[in-house]
């Protein structure tokens, strides 16, 4: 049974009166299991737009709770559920909480489970501590995620020679902490790539991660050295493959060897999720993701009936997705 794909839809949106299409065009696509669910603080007011984009046959949808944390962080230094400061961490602890509740009327207002995972952060910036994290993963571990399984997203860990994208705890420390959590660990190539400045890095914390036991997934969203329409260098930007952006380190030979790392150390779904120039059309958007999805070598993409679809006027703004 092939493994589940999701795609971080929200880096890649269109203009607003062009979401729906956009989503419609994701669900027509048999190799889509589901989409990557941005939660920025909360999800009331986008609650009833966001059910209405979500198919009913997906079934691995995901949240991830790294808008929100850095948006957090960016005012208050010492948030984060790894926080040794115990009021960052109880703020966090809070904002975790308030996107559990969150989840749950979703879930409610549609009906049916609709999360497969939940990822959260080792926050703060620079200040993180393990056992401050392994506290907290105790704590939230304890409630009810409608279904969901919590997963640790790994970004670039704190590296006091160079300005930091997250600058979360390292890899080994967040591996020891889930081991004993008895949770997984989520990689973002791209947060791995920009942590050492190389592509060799994504594939080391693939390799790491699944010998260890708790590699989880893995979703390709590309980086690279030189400064690109996407933002500065070695951002958190999500840039497209090389195929699409050729500064992109995440070329189709990286992409399939960490695929395949992946799924030889026990990773239960694989994705993608780029920024796209802001002038592409929908079925250029879908395009980008689809070259990803192929180069990870999971099996072709049947063609599907073609339809007219209008080009944007603008896209996903990278540099306003750059740290999310």
């Amino acid at each position: 049974m092939a493994l589940p794909f999701i795609l971080g839809a929200y880096a890649s949106h269109p203009a607003p009166e062009l979401e729906a299409d956009y989503y419609r065009l994701l669900a027509d696509q048999p190799w889509v299991s589901g989409v990557e669910i941005p939660y920025p603080g909360q999800l009331a007011t986008q609650g009833e737009v966001l059910a209405s984009h979500l198919a009913a046959h997906w079934d691995f949808n995901t949240i991830t709770a790294i808008p929100g944390t850095m948006q957090n962080v960016w005012k208050n230094e010492n948030f984060g559920l790894a926080s040794p400061d115990e009021a960052g961490r109880g703020a966090a602890l809070d904002f975790t909480r308030a996107l559990r509740d969150d989840l749950a009327a979703l879930c409610e207002r549609v009906g049916r489970q609709l999360v497969a995972r939940v990822q959260l952060h080792s926050a703060p910036t620079r200040l993180a501590q393990a056992d401050a994290f392994k506290r907290s993963l105790a704590e939230v571990a304890t409630w009810d995620w409608c279904g969901a399984t919590l997963v640790i997203e790994h970004c670039d860990k704190y590296v006091p020679e160079q300005n930091p994208e997250k600058g979360f705890l390292p890899l080994e420390s967040e591996i020891d902490v889930v081991s004993e959590a008895g949770i997984g660990i989520h990689l973002n190539w791209g947060r791995s790539a920009v942590e050492g400045r190389s592509a060799d890095t994504a594939y080391e914390h693939v390799l790491e991660a699944g010998k260890r036991g708790v590699l989880d997934g893995i979703i390709f969203s590309g980086a690279g050295p030189e400064e690109t329409q996407y933002g500065y260098s070695w951002i958190d930007g999500h840039l497209p493959a090389h195929t699409d952006e050729p500064t992109s380190l995440m070329d189709e030979v990286e992409i399939a060897r960490c695929a395949q790392g992946a799924i030889a150390g026990g990773a239960k779904y694989l994705g993608a999720k780029v920024c796209v120039p802001k002038d592409a059309s929908l079925e250029q958007r879908l395009a980008m993701l689809a070259n990803i999805y192929r180069a990870c070598g999971l099996g072709e993409i049947a063609p599907q009936p073609g339809r007219a679809l209008a080009f944007c006027e603008r896209g996903g703004d990278a540099r306003r997705e750059a740290h999310t």
